[in-house]
């Protein structure tokens, strides 16, 4: 329409564009980032991209009704559906090996999707073989220690010795020293610039979901 050709020459001559705002990026001083960025490339460059893993979580609000739907009228503000789950995500820098067997944390011991002919199943027996459950669906340090044993057992049958990246969490303190997995973890309030997964895998996966 006319009035918005005449916006788009508006924000153009007045160099005015639609920006995303983020929560945590801007709470960082850039100068700062730069400081540790040429440690961690230091540490980086040690190894080849196939060996170099990156591991997030996030999470997963799966009953969330859509945000636009298609109508002849405007809708009302609805109450959004706060179940979620924790996802967590493990690939390494070339895109050659990623974990299809994602890792899950959820409220229920045995959820109820998981029912069939009115028998109690876990969720294991429906090939969800890296399920784990509490009160918060949080990941805990018990939960990360047994991700991180499964992950250093598997670098170590493959005869590999590979660096784990991973976001400064008191979740991933862990009283355990992998043998084959040199562990990562970035400087604390710099996932927005520094975490890889955070950005467009994580945000591909939620679109495509």
């Amino acid at each position: 329409s006319a009035s918005q050709g005449w916006m788009e020459k508006f924000g153009k001559r007045h160099c005015i564009k639609m920006n995303r705002i983020h929560g945590e990026a801007d709470s960082t001083d850039i100068k700062l980032l730069q400081i540790d960025k040429a440690a961690i490339k230091e540490k980086i460059e040690r190894y080849s991209a196939c060996d170099i893993y990156n591991f997030d979580e996030t999470a997963l609000f799966y009953a969330a009704p859509p945000r636009t739907t298609i109508s002849h009228q405007k809708f009302s503000g609805w109450k959004d559906n706060k179940k979620y789950l924790t996802v967590g995500f493990l690939c390494n820098a070339d895109g050659t090996d990623k974990w299809s067997n994602i890792l899950m944390i959820g409220h229920a011991r045995r959820p109820n999707c998981f029912n069939k002919n009115n028998k109690k199943q876990k969720a294991s027996d429906h090939g969800f073989s890296m399920y784990h459950y509490n009160s918060n669906a949080w990941m805990t340090r018990s939960i990360f220690h047994v991700f991180l044993r499964r992950f250093d057992h598997s670098m170590k049958a493959q005869n590999r010795k590979v660096l784990l990246i991973l976001h400064n969490f008191y979740g991933h303190i862990v009283d355990y020293a992998p043998t084959n997995v040199e562990l990562l973890f970035l400087p604390p309030n710099t996932t927005s610039h520094l975490q890889l997964l955070n950005g467009s895998i994580i945000w591909a996966f939620k679109t495509y979901f």
